[in-house]
């Protein structure tokens, strides 16, 4: 690791690579026009099959700051981990190659940059392709280029949703070191874990106000049109995962009601997800088997209590209890309906004469 550099500190960015040969060019290309310049660039072709690794290699000749690391494919998590071994910055970035960065970017992040902030957290937009046409702004918080400390940064994100990608944000290296931040290898949706581990140990924050990542929305597979069993158990992965490290052994009341909020939400969002896919995709064959697992899961990591911090999320949370184990899908059409009250209390009382019926 380099030594601290307030003014321009070194910048490792991490760039995993899996059969992207066709966005590299562009990709690459966005960072090799950044207007700030002290950085590396650590591009970890993860085993592909396509013509990615010779593309990488055009730039490693082209720029020094390219550096190309290949493997065996790992997956996402395993592509990451490897660049954070081998990153010298400063400060981590973490950016993938069919998006594009604003030619500013690292400027306007590293502007925001001390050595005693945690995470820089930058603003995207989604765009079609390898594009800077936007089509809409991902949520960000509306507090921009003033330092947040002194808070619960799982409660702020619960009350005041913001990106949870691990892609366009300054980390601090010795943030990620000191607090043994990993991605979890083996599952997808590794994102959700990471946001929820670098906002639980993080102390000092800072939002930027402009646009500088462009999410290419062109080549990703969206949850809803694609939730396979294997999302759904993945999901349910990081919700254990943090429900067995950090809610279980929270001594802390108020953090561990924070904790438990968190996963509550985290719950109610997997679980409407799934059913709003099923809705919308009569064929599915597996709706029987998520529901099993969506039931067994809440069995088992249940959550009785949490934050009342507005009237509609505390009817779902009160809805989602009483009702998700015995019958998710029946929970999902109720948290649906909560901004539609005479519709709401109908189906509410015909399910509650129907448990009784039955």
């Amino acid at each position: 690791m380099t030594n601290k550099n307030t003014a321009s500190p070194f910048v490792s960015i991490i760039v995993p690579c899996y059969n992207v040969a066709s966005f590299i060019d562009k990709g690459l290309g966005s960072v090799l026009n950044q207007t700030y310049t002290n950085w590396e660039c650590l591009v970890v072709n993860d085993g592909s099959k396509d013509n990615t690794e010779n593309e990488i290699k055009k730039w490693v000749n082209k720029d020094a700051r390219f550096k190309l690391i290949s493997q065996e494919n790992k997956g996402l998590s395993g592509a990451r981990n490897t660049g954070l071994k081998h990153a010298k910055g400063d400060c981590i970035y973490f950016f993938d190659p069919d998006d594009m960065l604003d030619e500013n970017c690292l400027e306007n992040l590293t502007d925001l940059y001390q050595p005693n902030i945690d995470v820089v957290i930058g603003k995207n937009a989604s765009v079609r392709n390898q594009t800077t046409t936007i089509i809409n702004t991902l949520e960000h918080y509306n507090s921009t280029n003033t330092l947040l400390e002194g808070k619960n940064f799982v409660e702020l994100a619960l009350k005041t949703p913001f990106s949870v990608v691990a892609w366009n944000k300054l980390y601090n290296t010795d943030f990620i070191t000191t607090n043994n931040l990993w991605f979890k290898d083996g599952f997808v949706h590794e994102d959700e874990l990471w946001f929820f581990e670098t906002m639980y140990y993080a102390r000092k924050i800072i939002f930027n106000s402009k646009v500088t990542y462009y999410y290419n929305i062109g080549n990703q597979s969206s949850i809803t049109k694609n939730y396979s069993l294997y999302n759904l158990k993945s999901y349910l992965i990081v919700i254990e995962d943090i429900y067995t490290k950090y809610y279980t052994p929270e001594k802390d009341n108020q953090n561990k009601l924070i904790t438990g909020t968190y996963i509550l939400n985290f719950q109610i969002t997997v679980v409407a997800a799934f059913y709003r896919f099923i809705k919308k995709n009569k064929n599915i064959t597996y709706k029987k088997e998520g529901t099993t697992l969506i039931k067994q899961h809440l069995e088992n990591f249940k959550i009785k209590d949490f934050l009342q911090f507005n009237t509609k999320k505390t009817k779902q949370y009160s809805l989602f209890i009483r009702y998700a184990i015995n019958n998710p899908e029946i929970a999902f059409r109720l948290i649906r309906n909560t901004n539609k009250k005479n519709i709401l209390k109908r189906f509410e009382s015909w399910y509650l004469k129907k448990l009784a019926y039955n």
